[in-house]
């Protein structure tokens, strides 16, 4: 196995390169010899997407703001009609038991 990084791996198996049988194969290889201290890790260098954050690294507001559709809105309403109504039923059931 060529020393890659479990990120290239997870890689080649998303591109198909490797099957799953190798690809856990490599991984627990990888990682037993990270762990025994025959490989040695690089720290990575994250670059954060430029399209989200600008500059000052405060998030531009978006100018295509979604329409809030109502009819999303129903089945909440229902649950919480609906638990409304059993939680009524609920009260009186525990007062007239009394």
């Amino acid at each position: 196995m060529k020393n890659k990084s479990l990120s290239q791996l997870v890689r080649d198996y998303s591109a198909g390169e490797i099957n799953e049988r190798e690809y856990r194969e490599m991984r627990t290889k990888l990682i037993q010899d990270i762990v025994v201290g025959n490989t040695i890790i690089e720290k990575t260098k994250y670059i954060p997407p430029t399209n989200q954050k600008n500059n000052t690294g405060i998030k531009k507001e978006s100018k295509n703001k979604k329409k809030i559709n109502l009819q999303n809105k129903r089945p909440l309403f229902i649950a919480i009609s609906v638990l409304g109504i059993v939680s009524i039923i609920l009260i009186i059931g525990v007062l007239t038991l009394r």
